[in-house]
This record gives structure tokens, sequence and C-alpha cells, in this order.
């Protein structure tokens, strides 16, 4: 007999499957390579192109749990992106996203994915509403538990919370030292998942990447520069990582490549 969690995972799969039946797959395909095309390429017009293309299919099935939350990662990726340039627009991003995942738990209470998206967005929104920080900040710890206890191997999850532990001050338990093996856990998670075309699916990349900026704070600039290399075989136009990220690390490592 599957075990109550396996159970509740392959009810959620079913039902992300029936609905994204319902939805046109090649429109829902398409716009999930605009989106990934976008982070590539670090282009911010073109990931609100991509927002506008999941807001257009959602527009079309407002019940449709997957596209409210395709339009939550939008917002998650758009609000740093925005945040200096256009702090209004961003902040309505912020909640325009929390919202998105909200109705999909309206929908669907122990959407894994969708809880730790929020608590990722809620994170995102204290730039903008520091006043709630000691009420925001245990329910965002809560949200990553519960999420975690739901679906313990999805990568995503794993991911989102070492995010959050990377960002979250030592004092209050966070820290490069604590998110270091948070990272490396969403990465083995996330080489042995096989999403299909119409699934989420995101994140390995960002995984990679993360995983190097919390060695680079701790000082392992050699690994910081195995992670960037591992996530340029994995996306290999990524514009931050070629540009900057590996850079970085290699600048740091010409001094003891020089006294060799």
């Amino acid at each position: 007999m599957l075990k109550p969690i396996l159970m509740i995972t392959c009810v959620a799969s079913l039902l992300l499957f029936r609905e994204a039946s319902a939805v046109d797959a090649g429109a829902l395909v398409h716009a999930k390579q605009t989106l990934a095309s976008a982070v590539t390429h670090g282009k911010t017009e073109e990931l609100q192109r991509a927002r506008a293309e999941f807001a257009t299919l959602l527009a079309g099935e407002r019940t449709s749990t997957a596209l409210s939350y395709w339009v939550a990662v939008c917002d998650w990726r758009l609000v740093p992106m925005l945040t200096q340039a256009e702090p209004e627009r961003a902040k309505k991003l912020c909640v325009e996203g929390i919202a998105a995942c909200d109705r999909v738990l309206t929908a669907q209470p122990r959407d894994a994915g969708a809880l730790a998206l929020k608590a990722g967005l809620q994170g995102l929104s204290l730039t903008f509403f520091p006043n709630l920080t000691m009420s925001i900040g245990p329910a965002m710890m809560v949200a990553y538990g519960t999420a975690a206890g739901i679906a313990p191997n999805d990568p995503r999850v794993a991911f989102l919370m070492a995010l959050s532990t990377l960002h979250t001050p030592a004092q209050y338990g966070g820290g490069a030292v604590k998110a270091k093996p948070q990272f490396e856990r969403a990465i083995t998670l996330f080489a042995a998942e096989n999403a299909d075309s119409t699934a989420a699916d995101w994140g390995h990349d960002d995984a990679l990447l993360w995983s190097g900026r919390c060695l680079g704070q701790l000082g392992d600039w050699a690994g910081a520069k195995a992670r960037y290399e591992q996530t340029l075989a994995l996306t290999p136009d990524h514009s931050w990582v070629r540009s900057a990220l590996l850079p970085e690390a290699e600048k740091h490592l010409a001094p003891a490549a020089a006294e060799k």
C-alpha cells in the first residue's frame, strides 16, 4: 500500500496533469519557454512578456491553479529585478504573486510548491513591508516546514528553503554555513527529477548558481567556480553566471594560481 505522503503526491500530480490538459498545452509550453529564455538572458522586458503570456492564459482559465502558480513564479523572478528601478511596480507584483499562490492554496491547501513559493514571495515582501518582519518571518518558517513535510523530495521546495536560509541572518538561524548542505540536497533532488514539458520544472540552474554564491560567501571559490561551470553545462547562455559570477570566482582564484 502506498504511504499517505506518496498518495498525496500522486493525487496532486494527477490533478495537475488533468488541469494542464484543459489549458492549451502548446501555449503553456511557449510561455514556459519565454520565461526560461528571459531568465537565461536576464532580460526584464522578456520576463514581463512571459508573465503577460501566463496572465493571458489565466484570463481564459480563471480556475487554473497551474497558471496561477506560473504567474507567481514570474512575480518571484521579477520583484528583485524591479525593486530598485521600479519599487512601486515591484511591490505590486509581489502582492499579486502572493495572491496567486493563495488562489492555488485555496483550491489545493496541501500544494507544497505553492506554499513554498508564497513563503519566498513573503520574504521578498519584507523589502516593502519591513514593519511586518516579526510576523511574516515566523510564518515563512512554518510554511517552509509544512511544505517540506508534504513533499520532502520536491527540489523547488528544498531550493527555496535553502535560499531563505542563505538570506536569513545567522542570529536568526540562517547564513551560508547552514544553507550549504540545503543547497546540496536541492541539487541532488533536481538531478533525480524527470518533469514533463507542462510541469513545474524550473530551478535546477538556480540551485546550482546560488550554491556557488553560498560557497563564495564561505571563501570556497574553487567550489563556487565548479558550481558556476555546472550551471553553464546545464544552461550554456546563462548571462549572470557567464558575465558576472564565474569571472568573480576566477578573479578570486587568480592569485592562488599565480603562486603555483
